[in-house]
């Protein structure tokens, strides 16, 4: 599950315009690098562009619960509930722009009854910028809370995690915040070209490459 993304190479003009977004005014926005899920915010800082009374680019929280009762709660949907858990926000579309995001590998190697967590940076090919898909709930006090939506892996991701996360490029993200059903975004019907780069090859067995 994905946890941890990076918005440092983020265009939020270039995103606003291309999926026709109101609110952008320089200076209010922070897409300074690496976004962490567990780390608590107590104010909104996450930019995200929300179908909210229009389409508009707001200062969001990463999750859906205000006060969740486990640290990952509400910050990863599996795509496939959008109809039952979900039904109550699955019509509160977003896009948060991003330029790349962070999955850990499983690596089994002898010796370790628990395998090792192998951290890895996964990029759209030769995309400096996509949008991830969430749903949004509306705090109490009026603020944004998004999850990311998740679904099965498309081969590239597959390598690294056994879930992926909806990515998007402005055409899919416009079809997205229109409302398309989910299924439409969900592997095999829509598969992102995806590559990765492990950042912690020191990690690796040397029996494996």
């Amino acid at each position: 599950m994905c946890y941890n993304f990076n918005n440092k190479k983020v265009n939020l003009k270039k995103a606003a315009e291309n999926l026709n977004a109101e609110g952008y005014e320089k200076g209010e926005f922070d897409v300074t690098g690496s976004v962490n899920s567990f780390i608590k915010e107590t104010t909104p800082t996450i930019p995200a562009i929300v179908n909210h009374n229009g389409i508009v680019l707001m200062n969001t929280f990463w999750g859906i619960k205000e006060n969740p009762d486990a640290p990952t709660k509400g910050k990863n949907l599996q795509s496939e509930n959008t109809h039952t858990f979900y039904r109550k926000i699955e019509k509160n579309r977003c896009l948060i722009p991003a330029s790349s995001y962070f999955e850990y590998k499983q690596v089994s190697t002898p010796g370790r009854k628990t395998p090792l967590k192998v951290k890895h940076e996964m990029f759209w090919k030769n995309k400096a910028q996509f949008y991830i898909a969430g749903y949004f709930d509306i705090y109490d006090d009026g603020n944004l809370g998004f999850g990311l939506v998740t679904t099965l892996p498309n081969p590239v991701q597959a390598e690294i995690h056994n879930r992926m996360i909806i990515t998007l490029d402005e055409k899919m993200g416009r079809s997205f915040l229109n409302q398309e059903p989910i299924e439409t975004f969900q592997f095999p019907n829509y598969s992102p070209d995806l590559e990765y780069m492990n950042l912690e090859p020191q990690k690796m067995p040397n029996t494996l490459f």
